[in-house]
């Protein structure tokens, strides 16, 4: 008899941890708790209220709408949230955007939720904060719309390929403020080598992750380099 009550209460356990799905039945606000499957009974949804399950968006059509203060979507650290084939926007003016709890921080931890964007995806937020490390895969883009500290204690990873926006960020505010938040391909970002920079507008910038050179091309450009010099 124990026994079984031990595997109830596992099984328990299991289902109320299950993942978390978008299905927008109640529309695209990404604070409505209306518009998802999987969450726990009694779960009342909304801004700075954290979700402690990996949740899913898939094909969706989210908004960030305009809330009191500034506010965030929330999410546990340790879980992830995976927009594939999504689109997010800011909607109403909103100033708000996605994080971890408070405390949570990186590089230097304890690390807060995963954001992971992919399949064709693009998300717009007005910041990250607390310990998100985002990944964009190389068919998906990240426009982050607020100005000063867009991404707070937050890392971001591009694959090649994918492009990461700030509209209120100039270039030579993200070299001071974000550059060393960025990774291309899992490793340092370094303009020129592996991603560009454009002016977005008068005030905003984009960068793009592109191809480091290979082995090959850097062996063959120096041996241009050495012909050239023996031709001398």
């Amino acid at each position: 008899m124990i026994k079984y009550i031990i595997a109830l209460l596992f099984l328990s356990s299991f289902l109320s941890n299950a993942a978390v799905t978008w299905t927008g039945n109640a529309g695209t606000d990404i604070f409505d708790g209306g518009n998802y499957s999987g969450l726990a009974d009694g779960f009342v949804l909304g801004p700075n209220v954290t979700v402690e399950d990996d949740i899913t968006f898939s094909n969706a059509t989210v908004t960030i709408p305009q809330v009191s203060a500034q506010q965030r979507f929330q999410v546990a650290s340790g879980f992830t949230m995976t927009v594939d084939g999504s689109n997010f926007s800011l909607s109403g003016g909103s100033n708000d955007g996605i994080g971890g709890v408070p405390g949570s921080r990186l590089p230097a931890g304890p690390a807060g939720p995963t954001l992971n964007i992919i399949n064709g995806s693009s998300l717009e937020a007005f910041f990250i904060v607390n310990g998100v490390q985002i990944n964009v895969d190389g068919t998906s883009s990240v426009t982050l719309g607020g100005g000063g500290n867009p991404v707070n204690i937050s890392s971001i990873n591009l694959d090649t390929g994918a492009t990461l926006s700030f509209t209120r960020e100039t270039i030579a505010q993200f070299n001071t403020e974000h550059l060393s938040k960025i990774t291309i391909n899992g490793t340092a970002a370094q303009e020129g080598l592996n991603f560009t920079i454009d002016a977005l507008g008068a005030g905003g910038s984009t960068i793009t992750a592109i191809p480091e050179p290979s082995a090959g091309l850097l062996g063959a450009i120096g041996c241009i380099i050495f012909v050239l010099r023996r031709r001398r």
